[in-house]
């Protein structure tokens, strides 16, 4: 496992796979700066809580932009053994294909707890900048920031199992584009629906959401290896 995981970092040196980590994050920010910036008045007279208010704001993009970013690394990931030919050379390696699938979806969670980090710290200095102080709810604001990628590990899981079992990476990133724009809308979908889950409510308990992100995020992660371990990619 260890030697899978160092192949899969040193393909980071690729400085446009950190840009995607900041993207995200950054781009969830900065609607938010445009967001106050148009109304700040209104929103300040209406909204008591700025914190909390900040943090709704904030939530409604986290899980598009989680999502996207989520279906876009693992694509990216995928597809450098695709262009290069290389699957065949790495199998021929002394290394279980269950470890060469694990350490891509542990790489791709790994970019996305960063990224989930700087919308943590965005969010806390958006929200000193915009004057509501440095007594931030960091305990709400660290829900808001990983929770989301916790319930959302299925759809990492589904993401990397797809991205490397189809050379043609068009079918993975349009299910990944399509689950972004889905999530922003799925308030009245049942609540087995995964591409729900990272959809935080602020008015009921995240918790279950993250768990059964977890259990099922797992489940899927094992299907997806025992399907990888019986395919012949090319």
């Amino acid at each position: 496992m260890l030697q899978a995981l160092q192949a899969e970092t040193l393909k980071l040196k690729r400085k446009w796979f950190w840009f995607l980590v900041f993207l995200g994050p950054f781009g969830v920010i900065a609607l938010q700066v445009v967001n106050y910036g148009v109304r700040y008045d209104w929103i300040m007279r209406t909204y008591p809580d700025q914190w909390g208010r900040l943090i709704s704001f904030t939530n409604l993009f986290v899980s598009p932009a989680l999502l996207l970013g989520m279906a876009i690394l693992a694509s990216q990931l995928a597809t450098l053994e695709h262009k290069q030919g290389s699957w065949k050379q790495i199998l021929a390696l002394p290394v279980r294909r269950r470890d060469v699938f694990v350490a891509k979806f542990l790489v791709i969670a790994g970019m996305i707890s960063v990224s989930s980090f700087l919308l943590f710290i965005g969010t806390i200095l958006l929200g000193a900048g915009l004057g509501f102080g440095w007594d931030a709810p960091v305990l709400a604001i660290a829900e808001n920031s990983f929770y989301p990628m916790l319930a959302g590990l299925p759809i990492l899981a589904l993401q990397v199992w797809l991205s490397i079992i189809k050379q043609n990476q068009s079918g993975p990133l349009s299910i990944g584009i399509f689950g972004a724009v889905f999530s922003m809308y799925s308030y009245e979908v049942p609540n087995w629906v995964i591409w729900k889950w990272p959809l935080l409510f602020p008015d009921k308990d995240p918790f279950p959401y993250v768990a059964m992100g977890i259990l099922v995020g797992v489940l899927v992660l094992v299907l997806g290896v025992i399907d990888f371990q019986r395919r012949d990619i090319a």
